[in-house]
């Protein structure tokens, strides 16, 4: 990649629209995932999910295994199974079990033997090999809930965390989204607090502040047309709610990733 594209393509702050899935083989550095900033050494992972936002940093300074791949290179079964908030999502694992770079290993070595007259054996082997990747790195993520936690209040809070992806953009109301899961807010709360440490509005101010921040970081929209896209009524009240919880304007925000408003 660094041949390809050379050190302008990793300057700028980054949004694909497919994963890459990286392991760290040698050096150190710094990377950037959704504005949290971590430093690594070799056997670090890090994984950008599409529409999050990255920055690369000194990409000479260190070696590593990158693996492009879109959804459909993985079944629903498995897709299911590593979905989890886009509030909560973890990213970066420091030091992984060795497994885990056996299999890394295993998927290059089946990614450099496919085979020709076997193709679709080959394209089954590749995308099970990065299935059990993906899945032994959830299973190495703490899932950050309450073990008391009942199966009802579970299902609540999955409930609650899909419909703020689908309407973040559309209402920040939590009395919207207790009547689109069909329990009272007070339920509602508890169950987010209970699982996220979060009260539900509070898990629904950070998701509006997260994309705000991808759009700021990625696009070269108006700070105008930012408030519009996440359902504010004007600029200002945009502005109002982005610096309460930044402890800075739109503005400087954008200016401080080394962006200027267009």
């Amino acid at each position: 990649m660094r041949d390809r594209v050379g050190q302008a393509e990793f300057a700028d702050p980054q949004c694909p629209h497919f994963h890459l899935l990286t392991l760290v083989t040698g050096g150190n550095g710094r990377h950037e995932i959704d504005f949290m900033s971590s430093e690594f050494t070799s056997g670090a992972v890090w994984w950008v999910h599409p529409g999050q936002v990255q920055r690369w940093g000194d990409v000479y300074a260190y070696d590593a295994t990158v693996v492009l791949f879109e959804d459909a290179a993985l079944d629903s079964t498995t897709q299911s199974l590593l979905s989890t908030s886009e509030v909560h999502r973890q990213c970066c694992w420091h030091e992984v079990d060795p497994s885990v770079l056996a299999l890394f290993e295993h998927l290059a070595w089946s990614y450099g033997n496919q085979s020709s007259s076997r193709p679709g054996a080959s394209a089954a082997l590749l995308r099970h090999n990065l299935a059990t990747i993906l899945l032994t790195l959830r299973a190495l993520t703490p899932d950050g809930k309450d073990p008391a936690r009942g199966h009802a209040d579970a299902s609540i809070v999955e409930l609650f965390s899909a419909a703020v992806e689908r309407g973040f953009a559309t209402t920040r109301s939590v009395g919207d989204y207790a009547h689109e899961v069909g329990y009272s807010e007070k339920t509602l709360t508890r169950s987010v607090r209970a699982a996220t440490g979060f009260t539900a509005k509070q898990y629904i101010d950070a998701r509006v502040m997260l994309e705000s921040k991808r759009l700021l970081a990625h696009t070269r929209s108006t700070t105008s047309s930012i408030a519009t896209q996440l359902g504010f009524t004007d600029v200002s009240n945009f502005a109002k709610f982005f610096a309460t919880r930044a402890g800075m304007s739109p503005s400087d925000f954008r200016t401080s990733l080394g962006r200027t408003n267009h």
